[in-house]
């Protein structure tokens, strides 16, 4: 029986040193690297984290900026507003006194009516003149109304029907003292003390009483 050759070995396939070398790399890529994917994914969530609140609160300050754009709009489209409607009230309470008369007014959305005209429903219904001349008047705040004349107040005494106007986007105080079948007429008042308050009142400033012309 033959013997093998002293010093020889069995071979080994070169896929298995392959294998090794691989395990090798990994081991010590673990082991100087534990950690290395971990900050990746809390840097995402934080800023994952960031961008939802940035634009919560960039959707409310568009709400905000919104809403305050939209008063502001619907202030500004306005002629007339009920603070001045309350003010006019208390002017004319004081100018009839000086004028010894009564008046009757359209305030807190009440009617009046003036031989046989009930305002503010005559605007829609009845013929009107301003200085024999036909005209569109409508009961309106709006300042883009296309009316000849936009009325926001309306005063009503025994001898006398006061409308509190605006023509052109200008306050202007038409007086009547008939009302007939075929309409009424209006002319522009003379009392320029009652002019004066309704303007005053319009622009914002204090008003006075002192005169006793229509």
């Amino acid at each position: 029986m033959k013997h093998m050759k002293k010093g020889s070995r069995w071979p080994v396939n070169p896929v298995v040193w392959v294998i090794v070398a691989l395990l090798v790399i990994l081991g010590g890529y673990k082991f100087f690297y534990p950690n290395h994917v971990e900050p990746e994914h809390t840097t995402a969530r934080q800023s994952s984290s960031t961008k939802v609140i940035d634009v919560e609160e960039g959707s409310s300050s568009a709400k905000k900026a919104t809403t305050k754009k939209h008063k502001h709009k619907s202030s500004k489209d306005k002629l007339w507003t009920k603070k001045q409607d309350a003010k006019l009230a208390a002017f004319i309470s004081d100018w009839q006194q000086t004028m010894g008369q009564s008046y009757t007014g359209t305030n807190s959305g009440s009617s009046v009516t003036f031989q046989g005209v009930t305002l503010p429903d005559y605007l829609s219904t009845g013929t009107i003149y301003v200085n024999q001349q036909p005209v569109t008047m409508k009961w309106t705040t709006n300042k883009k109304d296309g009316s000849d004349y936009q009325v926001v107040a309306a005063y009503a005494g025994t001898q006398y029907l006061y409308l509190f106007t605006f023509h052109q986007q200008t306050p202007e105080v038409l007086v009547t003292s008939q009302a007939a079948s075929d309409g009424v007429n209006f002319k522009v008042t003379e009392n320029a003390q009652l002019v004066n308050g309704f303007q005053n009142i319009v622009n914002g400033q204090s008003e006075s009483t002192n005169s006793s012309q229509q």
